[in-house]
């Protein structure tokens, strides 16, 4: 019996994927779930892990808001998602997921905690073919695709006379006020309480005032709820002063 793609629905002969997916298969924007073998989009995840995952967490350790609680009555609980373990901070999913990664909580009343970055620092594709790193990143660079926006991704910025002295602003945009008028802008994340982020942030701030660069500076705990309406409003050339840095907060 031929069956057909898990990942399309196309025909696929004897083989799970179709030619096309084998093709996202080996650019990395398909993969297996090492879990439960089920073939998944990478930027998606595996729905079928997710939907048991849901369903075994307890609706008293994981509120809608994605807190954690770890009390007297519930100790064995995964810090990330909230699924019974055997006394191990992550469950082994999200220790698979997150095992080389970077990860900055919350944590509040000595028991509530919440994953700050959980889509920091992955592999997001977005419409234009970009591969970012975040999916807030990936709505701010659909954005300017749809809006028929030029951008670049991480272009270097030179600070110094020596090739490693650059920094990679998250987007420019070419000539946008004008003939070699160009624009940066820079999303900063979740940064109170990470030490390594915040002297990246103030690093990088401080080379963009003494280059006097064009920044426009997006926020994720006040600007990507609306994202579209921000930056209808911030990429405004209107309010965008030239060779200084907008919409900081001080």
């Amino acid at each position: 019996m031929k069956k057909v793609c898990e990942i399309c629905g196309k025909p696929s002969g004897i083989y799970p994927l179709c030619f096309d997916c084998f093709k996202l298969r080996d650019e990395g924007k398909v993969t297996k779930c090492e879990t439960c073998g089920t073939w998944f989009r990478t930027e998606e995840g595996c729905s079928v892990c997710k939907s048991k995952q849901k369903d075994k967490i307890s609706s008293c350790s994981l509120s809608q808001n994605g807190i954690v609680t770890i009390d007297s009555n519930n100790k064995s609980r995964c810090i990330t998602c909230g699924k019974e373990t055997d006394g191990l901070l992550f469950c082994t999913s999200c220790y698979r997921r997150f095992k080389d990664k970077e990860l900055l909580f919350k944590i509040t009343n000595c028991s509530n905690v919440e994953l700050l970055d959980e889509d920091y620092e992955g592999k997001r594709t977005c419409k234009d073919g970009h591969i970012v790193k975040s999916k807030s990143e990936r709505e701010i660079d659909n954005y300017l695709f749809e809006h028929g926006i030029p951008h670049a991704y991480e272009k270097e910025l030179s600070y110094g006379p020596n090739e490693t002295d650059v920094v990679r602003p998250d987007f420019f945009l070419p000539n946008y006020l004008g003939l070699g008028e160009g624009v940066y802008i820079e999303h900063w994340g979740y940064n109170e309480n990470n030490i390594k982020y915040t002297k990246s942030k103030n690093f990088k701030m401080e080379i963009y005032r003494k280059q006097k660069i064009t920044l426009v500076c997006i926020y994720e705990k006040t600007d990507m709820d609306k994202i579209d309406s921000v930056l209808e409003r911030k990429l405004n050339p209107k309010n965008i002063k030239s060779h200084t840095i907008n919409f900081e907060i001080p």
